[in-house]
């Protein structure tokens, strides 16, 4: 992997909700690339910082900033502080979740809010003050998950803000496509995570995928990978779509664990 994506090097990567899991992985992936990394969280500041010493003490090149991307106001002051550091940005992930378990019917609107500004709104903001400092051939990636698609218990007030934003990935294509800017979204199963642990119903997820999927449990450094074939200069002419990294889970009814049939 780390030789195989041409085009890497130089460039100047956000990788936004960095500090842990999946966004570190991506961030560390584009760092042995070549890229010039930002690795950001809200409130992990420790952990932030932890990454990008270790980006650069494996060779690469890292700064950690630390802004909450459901503050617009953050969001501008994270933009500024980008333009004067670094004079462009090419490469913008939203790795960035959250929200709490909870039914839809009991859900109030405090939650929804958070939810849709952590979630959803933060895709937005970040686009309308970053997009400013990227070039032509620039590439944004959100990161999303089959609760936009499939109903969960627990689940329906992130699911939404989920799917809200991949329509977002689509109307953002279409609004950053003169400037040759990309826009599209990655959508998984579960996968072990920080996050998943706050869901009760995390543990059964993780057995379905890796009971169902035919190419067995998701693994996340499978997906960073996909990530970062979409935020490539080979993917230039991809926007606006939403692709499904899930070992082929929704393509299948089971997984065939025993041996291929005799086909003659």
């Amino acid at each position: 992997m780390r030789e195989d994506l041409p085009g890497y090097a130089g460039k100047v990567a956000l990788v936004v909700g960095s500090s842990r899991g999946l966004g570190r992985q991506v961030a560390e992936l584009m760092a042995d690339q070549g890229a010039r990394v930002i690795v950001n969280s809200a409130s992990t500041v420790v952990d932030g910082k932890n990454v990008a010493r270790t980006i650069t003490k494996n060779g690469g090149k890292a700064r950690y900033v630390c802004a909450d991307v459901a503050s617009e106001d953050q969001v501008a002051s994270m933009a500024s502080l980008i333009q004067e550091k670094f004079g462009r940005l090419d490469i913008v992930v939203h790795c960035a979740a959250g929200g709490s378990e909870a039914r839809v019917m009991d859900a109030a609107f405090p939650m929804f809010e958070r939810t849709f500004r952590v979630n959803s709104y933060s895709l937005v903001t970040l686009a309308r003050h970053l997009s400013p400092l990227m070039p032509a051939g620039s590439r944004f990636l959100y990161m999303s998950s089959m609760g936009a698609i499939r109903a969960s218990h627990g689940y329906g007030v992130v699911g939404a803000a989920k799917a809200a934003s991949e329509a977002l990935v689509r109307s953002l294509a279409l609004e950053l496509a003169p400037l040759n800017i990309t826009v599209n979204g990655v959508r998984t199963t579960a996968f072990p995570s920080l996050s998943l642990r706050y869901f009760s119903k995390g543990g059964d997820w993780l057995d379905i995928c890796e009971r169902e999927s035919p190419l067995g449990p998701p693994q996340v450094d499978k997906i960073a990978e996909t990530i970062l074939l979409l935020c490539s200069q080979a993917a230039g002419y991809i926007t606006g779509q939403v692709l499904n990294v899930d070992g082929g889970w929704l393509t299948s009814v089971l997984r065939n664990r025993g041996a291929e049939p005799n086909v003659s």
